[in-house]
């Protein structure tokens, strides 16, 4: 019978090691990325222009120094959060708040494309969904969590 199937119960039943196995793969893809992007704002790391650039960038549309460092550093070290799953639900309010900024600042240029708006619209789902759902069980987080 399919009830008795291992599949049928895969698919069809919640599995709390498969749910925190995909909050770690979506927390760490989306934590290395937004540090790579970051380390490459601020510091000029893996292709990145560095920070004299980021603010003239962010001085051409608009922003003030300060915003253009807010910004950068939010990619940065939230991402690097993501990743380790320490003070998720804060970073991921920090990235919720910068993406909304950048996907409005990008949609006036189309939401697909290489400058469009689909790449910061992305990021602001996945952090919805780390905030909705927290780090889950593989996380520094869980560790004092568990201590406490």
């Amino acid at each position: 019978m399919i009830k008795n199937n291992g599949i049928f119960k895969l698919l069809m039943k919640n599995n709390e090691a498969l749910l925190n196995t995909s909050l770690l793969l979506l927390r760490c893809i989306a934590g290395v990325v937004l540090f790579l992007v970051g380390a490459g704002k601020v510091f000029g790391w893996f292709g990145g222009y560095g920070m004299a650039a980021t603010i003239k960038g962010y001085s051409q549309m608009g922003f003030s120094t300060y915003l253009a460092y807010l910004s950068s550093y939010t990619e940065l070290i939230g991402g690097l959060l993501f990743i380790i799953g320490f003070l998720t639900r804060p970073a991921a309010v920090a990235v919720i708040i910068n993406m909304i900024v950048a996907t409005i600042v990008m949609l006036p240029h189309g939401f697909l494309g290489p400058s469009g708006a689909s790449y910061p619209f992305s990021f602001l789902i996945v952090a919805i969904v780390i905030l909705l759902a927290g780090p889950m069980s593989y996380s520094i987080d869980a560790l004092f969590k568990r201590r406490g």
